[in-house]
């Protein structure tokens, strides 16, 4: 087993961006990516025909969501060059986000150093204009039919544009015996990228919201991460101006080198840094069918899990394995930090790393969780 520390970053997309950003993976030759489906809500606007329908209308779109890792040093510039080659500064195109996880894997990743050298490291790229320390995701995993809801209520209040994605539960339901008939499988997966000073206002309203103070409702977490752009055009229509609202915003960012000025609440201030995080979220990647086992572990230790479908791909040209399986199955676990150890030495005894099974583990800290059983909070 091979520990290493890597930045994981994610970008979500338009599916009209897409070519783009294959092509931009491509250049970099990135020999490990994962992508999610998912779907995009933001607010229409539309002229009312005689006021018997409303004027603004929630609208999906489809959208994909990449993962993957690079080196720490060349963070910075990779983000940089997917996000101009895919014009994400551009409202409405997409977000690209970071955040440092401890990777265990069998064999060591390797990349092609000489390349992302030549194309991530040049002065410009080292120093972006805009802070990206000052974002935060929450991630809700709530019962299938009530992410529409949710996202609309974000949506009101104009800070972030909602992904939403699926997924299956493996959580409260399994240890109801007969009433876990009750609480679907099926689960619905939200993620909200927004400014780190609003998170816990907008937590309460997704708490209140989707009412996750009841058992079999769901839960949310809460990670601190990098952005170098974020997706803010929550609302289309009709052009009127020769900017938008959106780009105005965005240009306001730059200029005072944060998103601090547009807080919600103007009293908060920027939390220090106290606490190591107690709470953490174990990603185990493996071939699809094959998460259950290992996820169904974090039930004896108080945690939740949730299985989520990836596809695998490689942007190594010519050399991609296509005797790997292309579908994959990540199992998110959010467990005590001091379960860990433990629960990465069962599942290497069980054979997780070895070459057949090649699993992944990535580690990340999580800032806040909130679940029926209440509010584990922590400031960082």
């Amino acid at each position: 087993m091979v520990q290493t520390e890597v930045s994981k970053i994610s970008c979500a997309v338009d599916v009209n961006v897409i070519p783009l950003m294959d092509e931009a993976l491509k250049d970099l030759g990135l020999p490990e990516v994962l992508i999610q489906r998912a779907k995009q809500v933001c607010l229409i606007d539309r002229f009312a025909w005689f006021g018997l329908r409303p004027a603004t209308t929630p609208e999906e779109t489809r959208a994909c969501i990449y993962r993957f890792r690079v080196p720490l040093q060349y963070e910075a510039g990779v983000m940089r060059r997917i996000a101009e080659a895919t014009d994400l500064f551009l409202p409405g195109r997409g977000s690209i986000y970071a955040e440092t996880v401890t990777m265990f894997r069998g064999a060591p990743l390797e990349f092609d150093e000489e390349k992302l050298s030549r194309l991530c490291t040049t002065a410009d790229q080292e120093k972006p204009s805009v802070s990206m320390d000052n974002y935060a995701v929450l991630c809700c995993i709530v019962q299938r039919g009530m992410a529409s809801s949710l996202a609309a209520t974000v949506l009101e209040m104009g800070l972030c544009v909602p992904l939403i994605s699926f997924g299956r539960g493996l959580g409260l339901r399994n240890r109801l015996g007969l009433l876990r008939v009750t609480i679907p499988v099926e689960k619905e997966v939200l993620y909200f990228v927004v400014p780190r000073f609003d998170a816990e206002l907008i937590e309460g309203v997704i708490v209140h919201k989707a009412r996750l103070d009841l058992p079999g409702q769901g839960f949310l977490y809460r990670r601190y991460v990098r952005a170098l752009t974020v997706n803010i055009r929550v609302r289309r229509g009709k052009r009127r101006d020769a900017a938008t609202m959106e780009q105005v915003i965005a240009a306001l960012d730059q200029l005072r080198g944060s998103s601090d000025w547009r807080r919600l609440d103007a009293s908060h201030q920027s939390p220090e840094k106290k606490n190591a995080p107690t709470i953490s979220c174990l990603s185990l990647i493996t071939d699809e069918g094959t998460a259950d086992i290992f996820g169904k572990m974090a039930l004896d230790t108080g945690g939740g899990a949730t299985l989520i479908p990836f596809e695998f791909r490689s942007y190594i040209m010519g050399k991609e394995d296509h005797s790997a399986s292309h579908a994959k199955e990540t199992c998110d676990l959010i467990i005590p930090h001091t379960m860990q150890d433990a629960v990465l030495k069962e599942i290497e005894t069980l054979g997780f790393f070895e070459a057949a099974m090649a699993g992944i583990v990535e580690i990340i800290a999580v800032n806040n969780t909130v679940t029926y059983q209440g509010n584990q909070n922590q400031k960082a």
